[in-house]
């Protein structure tokens, strides 16, 4: 990694050297493992539940209605899973990045479980892109395992198939805001 950073791309800073290395470290794990690093991170953006992971009620789109949040955005996917659970967000929530900051919604930096999970402008997802400058993004909990990784679902009209499930690690976990629905 510093190798190509020094000798390739000739970066002028190297204050971004640890963050390179973590990246690397992340996508050697990914692409030797098959994706599981056994510590809960590193399973990809996939359209299938990764391996050790369940959910509590299966996805079904055939339902799923565009009247506030336009098919297959993330807001679109999260609204409407969450109403799978019986759970309510306002059909005017705004972007992904604009759950976290709605009024009359409890809003937690712990990860909880069938909650929405709100990504700000340009904040990482899993380690493995960045939420949209602007708008954001929205997830959903799908499930939490004791080692406090937290697998979610999400759409969005970046990604081949109508929703995908990703894993975050504790850490990454622990740096977002869960919007609890009513």
């Amino acid at each position: 990694t510093e190798d190509i950073m020094r000798k390739w791309e000739r970066a002028g800073a190297v204050d971004s050297l640890s963050k390179r290395q973590g990246f690397a470290e992340y996508w050697y794990t990914f692409m030797t493992t098959g994706g599981d690093s056994g510590t809960g991170g590193g399973s990809g953006i996939t359209p299938d539940i990764p391996s050790g992971w369940t959910l509590d009620n299966p996805i079904n789109t055939s339902g799923y209605i565009a009247s506030s949040y336009e098919y297959k955005q993330c807001t679109w996917f999260t609204w409407n899973r969450a109403k799978e659970f019986g759970i309510t967000f306002s059909p005017f929530m705004g972007n992904g990045a604009d759950w976290q900051h709605q009024a009359g919604y409890t809003v937690t930096t712990t990860p909880t479980l069938h909650s929405a999970v709100s990504f700000s402008g340009g904040q990482t997802v899993g380690g493995q892109w960045n939420a949209d400058p602007v708008y954001g993004h929205v997830a959903f909990v799908e499930a939490i395992h004791s080692d406090g990784s937290v697998l979610i679902s999400q759409s969005g009209t970046g990604f081949s198939t109508v929703y995908t499930f990703q894993v975050l690690t504790k850490a990454q976990a622990s740096q977002l805001h869960y919007v609890i629905g009513k």
